[in-house]
């Protein structure tokens, strides 16, 4: 009798087991189904764009159907034969300008701002943020004019200045939190070693600070590549100065007049993406890191 209750015991067991089993496989094919979902949703625009961009002639205007062709490549020729290859300089000087600015200036304020005895740090950091909240269309108006007057119409200068001036806040907001979650303690050893504030800061603060900084670093540098209002009323015309992408996109012709030049956009805008995307995925542990750092340390 005993042996068969012991018996009992061990079957109701490895049925228990099997049922735990059996529900922890469920719930992980649902949760793989629901992220596969995710991602071919996020997926399908940019699937689109690479698509319509293949369509040549008429058919990317014409024809809904993103696998009716014909395909082929010469929208991309279209693109670079318009001097896109100069928008493409003119955009990456500009937004690597910014973010070098941004990152210099907002790490040097955001490590003062955590560390210095400052009072009403959290005044400054609410007023330094509110600057962010202005409408850039705002400003349009007295900043042409003042570029007018100091010859900044149409140069590098007079876009990266003003995105510095918009990006800038954010990316002390993103740093301070950062440099604020590293202990104290690791400076003051660096201090008794004999290191100058400076030297504890670029030695020993900033290298760990690095995922923020990359973090920070893509999200101006993505924020100046894409800008539009301003690049379209400092620079808007000759792509052997300033013109940036975003401006030369939306000047884009078709082949006949009053065509719509949907595949030569669509082209454009995959050659402007690629490099987005291979940049997010490559930093995309330190982007990462550099965002939630400063919630799971403190």
């Amino acid at each position: 009798m005993s042996a068969a209750a012991a018996e009992t015991r061990q079957t109701g067991r490895r049925r228990s087991r099997g049922a735990v089993e059996s529900a922890t496989r469920g719930r992980a094919w649902a949760k793989t189904a629901l992220l596969a979902v995710i991602f071919l949703w996020c997926l399908a625009p940019f699937f689109w764009l690479i698509m319509t961009s293949l369509k040549v002639e008429d058919s990317a205007l014409n024809s809904p159907d993103l696998f009716q062709g014909p395909f082929g490549f010469k929208n991309y020729g279209n693109v670079f034969e318009q001097n896109f290859d100069l928008n493409l300089r003119n955009s990456l000087a500009v937004a690597g300008m910014t973010t070098i600015l941004c990152v210099v200036i907002g790490s040097l304020a955001g490590y003062a701002i955590a560390r210095l005895p400052l009072r009403g740090k959290i005044l400054l950091l609410t007023g330094i943020l509110a600057v962010s909240l202005f409408p850039p269309v705002a400003l349009v108006p007295p900043l042409y004019e003042l570029w007018l007057k100091l010859g900044l119409l149409n140069t590098y200068e007079g876009l990266y200045i003003p995105y510095t001036s918009f990006t800038l806040p954010l990316t002390i907001f993103i740093l301070t939190t950062f440099f604020a979650a590293i202990p104290k303690e690791l400076e003051e050893a660096a201090k008794v070693d004999g290191a100058t504030p400076f030297k504890a800061f670029f030695r020993v603060i900033l290298p760990l600070a690095a995922p923020g900084v990359f973090a920070a670093a893509i999200i101006i540098f993505v924020s100046a590549w894409n800008e539009f209002l301003l690049a379209n009323t400092f620079a808007p015309r000759d792509p052997e100065v300033a013109q940036t992408v975003p401006v030369a996109i939306s000047q884009f012709t078709g082949a006949v007049d009053f065509q719509r030049p949907i595949g030569n956009i669509t082209a454009a805008c995959v050659v402007v993406t690629i490099p987005m995307i291979i940049v997010a995925l490559a930093f995309q542990k330190r982007i990462i890191a550099g965002l939630t750092a400063g919630s799971l340390k403190g």
